[in-house]
């Protein structure tokens, strides 16, 4: 069927959307990422009709790919596929290959194969780190993507391309619709990936302060830059862009409040819930944009099918317009949850509070994370055996939240109009397994998950209602004591 159809029967037999992953032959790259993984499961797990998934793996730590792929399989988050519809994992197929390299590094048994059968794409892979390298960062979240690009270009079955990108690729612009900005400053795209792959590392490295503008990071700089390769496609494939916002830990699917990584804000809760966080660099009274990650993965699965030629739907997946939470309130309930539910590896009270000014934050920083940390590996090394120092923790956290702090000082206006779309579309019965109403996300309910879920899939450790209450407490004495102990001492001083 051909891409015009696909948008007529858009328009009218909705009803009929899910037809479009008929025997559909779909390659996902960044699979083993949070999104990708979570992704996997859900097409696995929502859509039965599907032939095949191909996946990209590639050789790590003198692991081969096979190996890797096997061990992949066996991950927990398909833990109810294997109960319930274990032969489904079988539609899941590697190739060996690496997104750094051209044509990512396929056999040209492999790319035949690739390029004669996939019908869909989803192309989630991309480096997430604020610090990256700017070579770095080029490299995966640009050119990979225009490697991709132009091997769609021998897909004769291709029906959609999804690119996912970012809700921050645009952060000069207080206010973000659903369409393509230039990318400030103006770069051409082709000069920038022509630059990537044939300046030495270190100076091409050396021009990330000259060339990323309003950018915080190489990260959104580079994110930018692909949203101008993919438009540059559009006349050629069928595309679809999806812009999430900060991805956390799931509502509801797989499981509630999966998480398997500490990135960005998942760290801070689980450093807030550890009590090793007093303070953080961020406005209080701004919205964090935060979206479950199964809102994501079901925007990406009801995008696909709206690719046609000549015009990009963009969808932003965000929270921010529709149901916001300041970081203010996203504190209180981690900190709620955090003291009901405590962890074993707390190690003092949770407690923290937000600063605008740098220096405040900075001093902070010394006097209620370093000097904690410095006591603590002083003791360690007096007793004895082998532990872990918690200076580097510390001040591998500082940087974190540095290189963060232009997304918690700052606030945007991301408009979705898209969500009319999914809304219209799951009460046509077009995607019956799916779901997408961000007015029944319940805050206090999804930080209760998610604590928990931190504890569960982060920590690897058994939830129970009441565990841990005799430490927290303890905890909780402590942290009086040291408080009353330091005001009595600055009292003696001034008198």
């Amino acid at each position: 069927m051909s891409f015009h159809n696909w948008t007529s029967l858009l328009n009218i037999e909705p009803c009929k959307v899910m037809e479009f992953y008929q025997d559909a032959v779909i390659f996902v790259t960044g699979a083993t990422g949070f999104v990708g993984k979570t992704l996997l499961e859900k097409l696995l797990w929502s859509c039965p009709q599907l032939s095949c998934v191909y996946i990209l793996i590639r050789e790590k730590n003198g692991k081969p790919a096979q190996q890797r792929f096997y061990e992949f399989c066996q991950h927990k988050i398909f833990e109810r596929l294997r109960q319930h519809y274990p032969q489904r994992l079988r539609k899941l197929r590697f190739l060996a290959g690496d997104i750094e390299k051209e044509d990512f590094g396929l056999s040209n048994v492999d790319k035949k194969v690739l390029c004669a059968e996939v019908n869909i794409i989803f192309h989630s892979a991309a480096t997430v780190r604020f610090n990256e390298r700017l070579k770095v960062a080029a490299l995966v979240n640009s050119v990979a993507t225009w490697n991709l690009l132009e091997m769609c270009k021998d897909m004769p079955l291709l029906k959609s391309f999804v690119y996912v990108s970012t809700a921050y690729c645009n952060p000069g612009r207080k206010y973000v619709d659903e369409e393509i900005y230039p990318t400030l400053p103006p770069v051409n795209w082709k000069y920038f990936v022509e630059c990537a792959l044939k300046v030495n590392d270190e100076y091409f490295n050396s021009l990330e302060s000259y060339i990323t503008g309003p950018h915080p990071n190489t990260y959104t700089f580079t994110k930018s830059i692909a949203e101008q390769i993919v438009n540059d496609y559009k006349d050629r494939l069928p595309i679809v862009i999806v812009r999430p916002s900060i991805v956390t830990a799931s509502y509801r699917e797989p499981y509630p409040g999966w998480i398997d990584n500490i990135q960005g804000i998942t760290g801070i809760m689980m450093e807030i819930g550890k009590g090793s966080i007093s303070s953080i660099l961020g406005d209080k009274n701004v919205i964090c944009d935060i979206i479950p990650v199964d809102f994501v993965v079901n925007s990406m699965i009801m995008t696909a099918p709206r690719a046609t030629l000549g015009r990009i739907y963009i969808s932003n997946c965000t929270s921010g317009v529709t149901n916001p939470i300041t970081w203010q309130r996203l504190g209180r309930l981690t900190l709620k949850w955090s003291r009901i539910y405590p962890t074993r590896k707390a190690f003092m009270f949770p407690y923290f509070q937000y600063r605008k000014s740098f220096l405040m934050h900075d001093i902070a920083v010394y006097l209620l994370h370093y000097v904690p940390a410095i006591m603590m590996d002083l003791t360690g090394l007096f007793v004895g055996g082998k532990r872990r120092m918690v200076l580097p923790i510390a001040k591998k956290f500082r940087q974190a939240c540095l290189a963060g702090k232009c997304f918690s000082l700052n606030e945007w206006i991301f408009l979705n109009n898209s969500r009319h779309y999914y809304e219209e579309m799951l009460q046509a019965g077009a995607f019956p397994s799916l779901y997408w109403n961000l007015n029944s996300l319940d805050y206090e309910m999804y930080i209760r998950k998610f604590v928990i879920g931190i504890q569960k899939y982060l920590h690897n450790e058994r939830f129970r209602e009441n565990s841990n209450k005799y430490q927290i407490t303890k905890l909780y004495w402590f942290w009086i004591f040291l408080h009353v102990f330091f005001s009595l001492v600055i009292l003696y001083w001034i008198l």
